[in-house]
C-alpha cells in the first residue's frame, strides 16, 4: 500500500481519495493530459501504485484512446484533464460513447466558483459541459474540511455504479495545487484520521450489486419461434463477450439464415453456408424479400447497411423481435413488435426451445443456395490484378491473424468489409466507432483497444480519417501492443461519388471529395514507424505480412485509383441472378 492519502493540503487529500475510490471500483486506467489546475489529481495518480497511467499529449486523442480501452476492457478508462477548453476536446468521444453506450469517465479540474464569469484566464462554465450527451455528472466543490469525506465517496460510487455511457466528474480547486505547500489552515487531525481510514478500506465505500437477469416475456417469444416456418436472425453490434458464443448456439438450434453485420464480430463464427453475406447489395435484398421471413430476431444495435431499416423492414410483414440491453428505441424503421431489454446471452439462456417442426427447410435451402450463387458471381467480378475496396476487404478478412483485432474506419472502409464474409471459421474482434460514425479519433481508438486487450490490432482507415488524426501517430509509435495501421489513400473523400451528390459536379469536386495530393511515408518516418506501400493485390499481401512480421506498430499505405475502384463498385452492384 503506498503512502496515502497525500496530506500536504486539502486538494491533495481529496484527490487521493477520489483516485483511490475510482480504483476500488475497478477503474484503474487513467488517460492523463497535462495541465496546472489538474496537478492535484496528477500528484495523487503518481503516488497511486494501483493505477495504470497513460500520458496523452492532447485531449481529443485521449478521449478516443479511452473509448478504445472501454471497448476492449468492458469498463471505463478515466480521462484526466485541466480546465478550460481541455475537457471540451473530449466532446466528440463523449458523443460517440453516449450513442453507443460505451462507459467513459471524465475527471476534469476546474477553477473555483468565484472565478467563473470573472474574465479569469482558462475559465469556462464546465458543469453540464456535455449536456444531454452525458449520462450523469457530479460537481465536486472546492475541498473543504466541513464537507464529509463519506459523502464525497458515496456520490462517486453512485455516479459510476451503472457502467453505461459517459459520466463527468468536475473538481474545482483553489490554490495551492502542488505538493509541499500547506493550506492557510492546518487540516484537522480528525479529518486526517478519517481520510486514512477511508483510504485503507477494502473495496468501494458503497457497492451496487448487479440486478438479476429478467426473463419476462420469453414464453410468448418461444411460442412465436416454435411456429415460425421461415425465420431470419440479424446480428448487429453486441454488448459483451458472452453474446457471441450464445448466438452461435442459437443459430445452430434454429437453423435459420443469419445476417452478421461486420461490427458484430460474428462473420467468422457462423458457418458461411448459413450466412446472408450482405444487406447492401440490390440482388441480395431482393432474395431476402422473396424469402419473406415470418419472424426476424434482431440482436445488438445498429447496422452498417441502411437498407435493412430503409428498404427491407418497411415492406416486410415479419414479426420483428429485438433483443438489446441498450436504452432508447434502437428502431429507425419503427418496426419492432417485441422488445426484450436484456443481453443476447441472457435471452438464449432463458429459452427452452425444442426442435422446430414448423421450419420450412426447403425454403431456407433454396434461399441460401441462391445467395451462394450470387456471392460466387460477385467474387468473380472483383479484379485480381487491380486494387479496389472490394479486393482489400475480401483479402484482409482472410489475412488478419485469428484472435486479433480489426478496427474499421467509417465511410467506404466499413461498408466494403460489410459486404463480405470470412473465408473460413475464425474469431476476430471487429472494432468500430459506429455510434455517430465520425471519421476522427480512429487511430487513438485502435491504440486504446490494443493496449487494453493486449491483442494486436489491424486498423484500416481512409486517407481523410488519417489526416484528421496525425497527432495520434505519437500514440501509435508508443503503444506497447502493436497496431498495424492500413491507410487506403484514394485521394480524398470518394464516398460522395456513390451518393446522389455525384450528379452535381460543381459541388462534388473539390468541396466534397477534398483531394489532397499527399502520400504519407515521411509522416511515418517522423515518428520512427516502419512504413510499407502497396499498389497491387500482390503487393498488399506481401506488405501486410511484412508489417505483421515487424512485431511493432507500423504504417501500410495502400494507393488506390478512385476511378478504377468506382468502376469495380458499379460492376459489383449491377450483378443479378438469371
Amino acid at each position: 500500500m503506498p503512502r496515502m492519502p497525500l496530506s500536504d493540503n486539502l486538494n491533495l487529500l481529496w484527490s487521493s481519495l477520489i483516485v483511490a475510490e475510482l480504483v476500488k471500483n475497478g477503474l484503474d486506467t487513467f488517460f492523463i493530459s497535462p495541465g496546472n489546475r489538474n496537478a492535484p489529481l496528477i500528484s495523487a495518480l503518481i503516488h497511486e501504485e494501483r493505477s495504470v497511467k497513460k500520458i496523452c499529449v492532447d485531449e481529443r486523442a485521449a478521449g478516443y484512446r479511452a473509448l478504445g480501452h472501454a471497448k476492449a476492457a468492458g469498463r471505463p478508462g478515466v480521462l484526466v484533464c485541466t480546465s478550460g477548453t481541455a475537457p471540451a476536446n473530449y466532446y466528440p468521444a463523449v458523443i460517440e460513447a453516449f450513442r453507443d453506450e460505451i462507459p467513459l469517465v471524465i475527471l476534469s479540474a476546474d477553477r473555483p466558483p468565484e472565478l467563473i464569469g470573472s474574465d479569469a484566464n482558462q475559465t469556462i462554465v464546465q458543469p453540464d459541459l456535455y449536456g444531454r450527451y452525458c449520462r450523469d455528472s457530479l460537481l465536486i466543490p472546492c475541498p473543504s474540511a466541513d464537507y464529509p469525506l463519506e459523502a464525497l465517496l458515496a456520490r462517486i460510487d453512485s455516479l459510476i455504479a451503472r457502467p453505461v455511457g459517459p459520466v463527468h466528474i468536475n473538481c474545482a480547486f483553489r490554490d495551492p495545487l502542488v505538493p509541499g505547500i500547506p493550506d492557510s489552515r492546518p487540516i484537522p487531525d480528525e479529518l486526517l484520521a478519517t481520510a486514512g481510514r477511508l483510504y485503507a478500506r477494502e473495496g468501494a465505500y458503497t457497492t451496487y450489486p448487479s440486478p438479476g437477469t429478467l426473463h419476462t416475456g420469453l414464453e410468448d417469444v418461444e411460442a412465436i419461434l416454435n411456429r415460425t416456418a421461415r425465420g431470419l436472425i440479424v446480428i448487429g453490434r453486441l454488448d459483451g463477450p458472452r453474446d457471441a458464443p450464445a448466438l452461435e448456439e442459437l443459430a445452430k438450434k434454429l437453423g435459420w439464415p443469419v445476417f452478421c453485420d461486420i461490427a458484430s464480430s460474428m462473420k467468422g463464427r457462423i458457418p458461411s453456408d448459413r450466412q446472408i453475406f450482405s444487406l447492401d447489395h440490390p440482388e441480395a435484398l431482393r432474395l431476402v424479400s422473396a424469402y419473406a421471413p415470418e419472424t426476424i430476431l434482431q440482436f445488438g444495435s445498429g447496422l452498417v447497411s441502411k437498407h435493412y431499416f430503409a428498404s427491407l423492414l418497411p415492406h416486410s410483414e415479419a414479426t420483428v423481435i429485438q433483443i438489446s440491453p441498450r436504452a432508447g428505441l434502437r428502431d429507425p424503421a419503427h418496426r419492432v413488435n417485441v422488445r426484450l431489454s436484456m443481453p443476447a446471452f441472457a435471452f438464449v439462456e432463458g429459452l427452452h426451445l425444442q426442435e422446430n417442426p414448423s421450419l420450412d427447410a426447403t425454403a431456407c435451402c433454396l434461399f441460401l443456395d441462391s445467395l451462394e450463387t450470387l456471392y460466387q458471381a460477385l467474387q468473380r467480378r472483383i479484379p485480381e490484378e487491380t486494387l479496389s475496396f472490394s479486393r482489400i476487404a475480401s483479402d484482409l478478412l482472410g489475412a488478419v491473424p485469428d484472435g486479433e483485432g480489426l478496427f474499421l474506419g467509417n465511410s467506404l472502409v466499413i461498408r466494403a468489409f460489410d459486404k463480405f464474409r470470412s473465408p473460413f471459421p475464425r474469431k476476430i474482434s471487429v472494432i468500430s466507432n459506429r455510434g455517430v460514425s465520425g471519421i476522427e479519433g480512429n487511430i487513438a481508438t485502435s491504440v486504446g483497444f490494443a493496449e487494453a486487450s493486449r491483442r494486436r490490432v489491424t486498423a484500416v482507415i481512409g486517407d481523410i480519417s488519417f489526416l484528421h488524426d496525425l497527432n495520434s501517430l505519437l500514440l501509435l509509435a508508443q503503444s506497447a501492443t502493436p497496431v498495424v495501421l492500413i491507410i487506403i489513400n484514394n485521394g480524398g473523400g470518394r464516398i460522395f461519388e456513390r451518393l446522389p451528390i455525384r450528379d452535381f459536379p460543381e459541388i462534388l469536386e473539390p468541396y466534397m471529395t477534398t483531394p489532397h495530393g499527399m502520400t504519407f511515408d515521411l509522416l511515418a518516418a517522423q515518428f520512427d514507424l516502419p512504413y510499407f506501400r502497396a499498389a497491387t493485390p500482390d503487393e498488399l499481401r506481401k506488405a501486410y505480412e511484412s508489417a505483421l512480421d515487424a512485431e511493432r506498430s507500423a504504417v501500410l499505405e495502400v494507393t488506390l485509383d478512385p476511378e478504377e475502384d468506382l468502376r469495380t463498385f458499379q460492376t459489383f452492384q449491377n450483378v443479378r441472378l438469371p
